[in-house]
């Protein structure tokens, strides 16, 4: 689900290291939910990822916006909107509603995530990989 694949570079290393890093914190979510035990409570440990996933979101999309204008991209503005409404997303996430099924409601969040940064790498992103790396 969060695994790098090389179609994702947008030759641009910063970039790639970030995305790498995006995905490696969707790893760890991942991995807390399938080695829970039966009946022991994971909520603090996912808020605390799902907080760090937020926090570095927020961090690599203004490193990105930063460098998509001082390269003059030409759809920095609807780029930025897309990031706004995914970082609104994640900072809508409902903590009682990961307290109340934490597997379940977790594992929408994370396929929500996963979908949303591998088409936006995909579509989005490598729309200004060959300005930028050029």
């Amino acid at each position: 689900m969060f695994e790098w694949k090389e179609e994702y570079s947008v030759g641009i290393d910063k970039i790639d290291k970030q995305h790498q890093k995006l995905l490696e914190i969707g790893r760890e979510i991942v991995y807390v939910l399938d080695n829970a035990q039966e009946g022991i409570d994971q909520y603090d440990e996912i808020i605390s990822l799902l907080s760090e996933l937020q926090e570095y979101t927020v961090y690599h999309f203004n490193s990105e916006e930063e460098m998509m204008y001082k390269h003059d991209f030409y759809e920095l503005g609807s780029h930025k909107f897309q990031h706004k409404m995914f970082v609104k997303k994640l900072e809508d996430i409902d903590p009682d509603k990961i307290d109340e099924g934490q597997k379940g409601f977790t594992l929408e969040i994370l396929n929500f995530v996963a979908n949303w940064i591998g088409n936006h790498i995909m579509k989005e992103d490598q729309k200004y990989a060959e300005l930028i790396s050029e």
